[in-house]
């Protein structure tokens, strides 16, 4: 299941990822990997949104605050430790590692506080002491790191030698302090060569632990994300969902971008539910009334699932897709010089290719619109055939009747509820903004029904909004002569 970067803009990803914040640079780049599981990764997908759930559950936990606290200050030194099996270590490489490894003491140390609430059962993070004894022999517990003279004999000699020459070079003058000093040279470069060889023999005794290091790296950059993904369910909420293999699902299922657009507004999202099957259903409703909305919150929160995160909803139940297919018209494609419909027609076609190879979630946005109405409608049609044939899960958005006569099962976006058109007016009169006096009157939830028709709230939505009297009344006698 992949979207391009257009696709996952559209539906309002990057709001999410945008909230999805690791603290590290090994979590940070675990999150630009981030990837949606495929169906064939069932087992791993749902150990994921478990290990998640116990994330959430741990809430402001106090060994949570310094864990997180602890990997604000790693660093990603896993070149420093695949140098380990090429060639020996620096000074400033062993001293990365000497502050890594006291930083993983303390990380650990939390992590065991955590799994003690938790219990994870395939999550580990262990501090590797005999690595860190070999940078820190008198287990001082300093981050900082130096060469130490007792810690070879070589070493030893050479800067005694050394210090007993700065002393007489410091007594000396003329051509005995030059003389002095041309020997202090060598002395320096025996020192550095001495220094070079502990470097190689404290890397050889690291050799052994290389792979534990590297392991625990790579728990950190798990555990980061882990975190980070409970850290974004506290902040814009969510639910564990629940994999199933045909059915789909959503309770109350919300868009955070569009809700906390609309909270801005003064406005509220509606909960959408809804539950699809295998097959081809239909979603009709009033201009405005949320159907291109309800199509993007159900792809968003389908994708975010199959990424290992929480979808929005009070309750989800998710199958495994192997794909994601998005069929939607917005102006022309600049790209490939396709209009509206060409591009359209190149993402049905894409989609029925995709549904002869795999499970998928389809989702057409008012198929055709770029083309004549009476094409369009045998356009929807054949596709609503199709998919419908097709074993996989199929939502169109349509406007047209004869489109949703079609379908096996039909949902409407209730759109304009008793709406009072004169206490509209009177609120527009006084000041009021037209579109949210229109708000106030219209439901954005979703209900299946049992026929095809399409409610007609258009001349309502006109009267209300104040249009010209001479239009409204060519319009009012078409609705009275043509009634269909």
């Amino acid at each position: 299941m992949e979207l391009t970067l257009q696709q996952q803009q559209d539906i309002g990803l990057d709001f999410v990822l945008d909230r999805l914040l690791p603290l590290s640079p090994l979590g940070r780049e675990k999150k630009r990997a981030l990837a949606p599981f495929a169906p064939s990764e069932r087992d791993a997908l749902q150990r994921e949104l478990e290990d998640l759930g116990k994330a959430v559950a741990l809430g402001d936990h106090p060994a949570l605050r310094g864990f997180r606290q602890g990997l604000m200050q790693v660093r990603d030194i896993r070149a420093t430790v695949a140098r380990l099996k090429e060639r020996d270590l620096d000074q400033v490489e062993l001293f990365e590692l000497k502050r890594y490894l006291l930083l993983l003491r303390g990380l650990a140390a939390d992590f065991a506080a955590l799994q003690a609430s938790a219990r994870w059962e395939d999550l580990a993070l262990q501090e590797v002491p005999e690595a860190f004894a070999v940078l820190d022999p008198e287990n001082s517990g300093n981050p900082s790191f130096s060469l130490r003279d007792q810690w070879s004999a070589d070493l030893t000699a050479v800067r005694e030698e050394k210090r007993i020459i700065e002393k007489q070079i410091a007594q000396a003058a003329g051509e005995a302090r030059e003389a002095l000093l041309v020997q202090r040279t060598g002395i320096v470069m025996r020192e550095a060569e001495a220094e070079q060889r502990l470097c190689a023999a404290l890397s050889q005794k690291l050799l052994p632990y290389r792979k534990a290091i590297a392991d625990s790296l790579d728990a950190l950059a798990h555990l980061d994300l882990l975190f980070a993904k409970a850290a974004l369910v506290q902040e814009l909420g969510g639910v564990r969902p629940t994999l199933t293999h045909k059915e789909l699902s959503f309770v109350n299922m919300v868009h955070p971008a569009i809700r906390d657009s609309l909270r801005r507004q003064g406005a509220a999202f509606t909960p959408l539910s809804l539950s699809l099957v295998p097959g081809a259903a239909v979603l009709t409703g009033a201009n405005m009334g949320g159907k291109s909305v309800c199509l993007k919150t159900l792809a968003l929160n389908v994708y975010l699932t199959h990424c290992g995160l929480f979808p929005f909803a009070d309750a989800a139940t998710v199958p495994l897709f192997d794909g994601l297919c998005l069929v939607r018209g917005e102006g022309e494609d600049g790209r490939e010089g396709l209009s509206s419909f060409g591009g359209e027609l190149m993402a049905a076609d894409a989609a029925a290719r995709a549904v002869q190879h795999g499970f998928c979630l389809v989702l057409f946005d008012e198929f055709a619109r770029g083309t004549n109405p009476a094409e369009a409608v045998k356009l929807q049609q054949g596709a609503l055939s199709y998919f419908n044939a097709s074993g996989s899960i199929c939502l169109f958005v349509t406007h047209y009747e004869a489109v949703a006569a079609r379908a096996s099962r039909r949902f409407l976006t209730r759109g304009i509820r008793d709406l009072d058109v004169s206490e509209g007016r009177r609120m527009i009169e006084a000041g009021a903004d037209k579109l949210a006096v229109l708000r106030r009157f219209m439901d954005y939830g979703i209900e299946e029904i049992t026929d095809a028709a399409v409610p007609q709230k258009a001349l309502s939505v006109a009267e209300l909004l104040g249009v010209e009297e001479g239009l409204l009344q060519a319009i009012r006698q078409e609705y009275m002569t043509r009634p269909d």
